[in-house]
C-alpha cells in the first residue's frame, strides 16, 4: 500500500502553478508527443491550442520530408495572473538536426492563456509577433 501511495505522489500532476503547467504541456505536445499528457494539462475546449498542434504538424512534416530531427526547447517563463486567468510567455528555440549537426535554428516567442479550473489548465496559445525595429532617426 505504501508503494502505491508513493507512486501516486511521484506521478501526481502539479497544476498549482501556471508556469509548471505550461512547461508540462509543452513537453507533452512538442517533445514526447504524448496526447494523454497533453489532455491532462488543457481545458475541455482546446480549440485555442490549434497553433501549437499546427507547429507540431510542421515539425513532423519537416522530419519526414527532409530526414531531420526537430528539437524544441524553451527558456524562462514570465507570467501574469489575474483572478482565475493567467498568461505565460516563453521563447521556443526550434532546431533542425541532420547527422548530429544543427542545420537550422529559429526562436519564437509564444504566449499561453490558462484558466484555473480544478488547477491551472492551458486553453490558448499564440505566437507573439516580433517587434518591428523603429526607423526613428537618432540625434
Amino acid at each position: 500500500m505504501a508503494a502505491v501511495v508513493a507512486y501516486n505522489e511521484a506521478t501526481k500532476i502539479d497544476r498549482s502553478n501556471p508556469k509548471i503547467v505550461v512547461d508540462e504541456y509543452l513537453r507533452a505536445a512538442l517533445v514526447t508527443k504524448d496526447e494523454v499528457g497533453v489532455d491532462l494539462h488543457v481545458c475541455d475546449d482546446s480549440a485555442g491550442l490549434a497553433p501549437i498542434r499546427e507547429l507540431r504538424e510542421e515539425f513532423d512534416r519537416r522530419e519526414r520530408d527532409f530526414g531531420v530531427v526537430v528539437l524544441v526547447t524553451w527558456g524562462a517563463m514570465t507570467g501574469e495572473t489575474n483572478g482565475n486567468g493567467s498568461a505565460v510567455t516563453t521563447t521556443l528555440t526550434i532546431s533542425g538536426r541532420k547527422d548530429g549537426a544543427v542545420i537550422s535554428k529559429r526562436s519564437e516567442t509564444w504566449r499561453f492563456a490558462l484558466v484555473e479550473s480544478d488547477g491551472w489548465r492551458v486553453c490558448g496559445a499564440e505566437q507573439v509577433p516580433e517587434p518591428v525595429p523603429s526607423a526613428s532617426a537618432s540625434l
